[in-house]
């Protein structure tokens, strides 16, 4: 009965060396090479002079956007935003936004954002912070004319109606 059990075993773990084998060599022809991991492509997305971003404050529920340029640095409230990159896709491809951004609470040490921001999926890479939301809209070629200095652009909000212009119920 032992040998039995050997031999099934031994019999068992040479099939298995054939299947992860017939597997290298599928990889292999697949994408070539013996390390089989395919060659990097050329980059294919352009770089813009700067970002569109947007701010939420989520205690009002004001929404702001934040023009930047590529290596500035503006402010949001108490957050530094550092825009490192914005790119898009090359011509002909889906269009979106990517920005590297760096933001900073001027309450901690430590930045609370680094990283790729991706305008269609604002949730994939986010912020972190119990306040303030801050996503990537689109990349700019220059900053608006109408944002001088690179300060915020605030929604506009309706103001609050009061009794007088109310409609009577009746």
């Amino acid at each position: 009965m032992r040998k039995i059990l050997i031999a099934t075993l031994l019999s068992a773990t040479a099939a298995s060396a054939q299947v992860e084998q017939g597997i290298l060599e599928d990889l292999q022809r697949d994408f070539g090479g013996v390390g089989g991991v395919p060659e990097r492509g050329p980059v294919t997305s352009r770089l813009q002079a700067g970002a569109m971003l947007r701010g939420l404050d989520k205690m009002t529920g004001r929404a702001v956007d934040i023009p930047v340029m590529a290596g500035e640095t503006v402010t949001y409230e108490r957050l530094s935003i550092l825009l490192d990159a914005c790119r898009i896709p090359a011509e002909g491809e889906t269009q979106d936004a990517y920005a590297f951004v760096e933001i900073q609470d001027s309450r901690e040490e430590d930045p609370r954002f680094a990283g790729w921001m991706i305008a269609s999926s604002p949730a994939l890479n986010a912020m972190d912070h119990p306040r303030y939301d801050i996503w990537v809209t689109d990349c700019i070629d220059a900053m608006p004319d109408d944002t001088a200095g690179s300060e915020p652009v605030e929604d506009p909000v309706p103001e609050p109606l009061d009794e007088e212009t109310l409609p009577d119920d009746g």
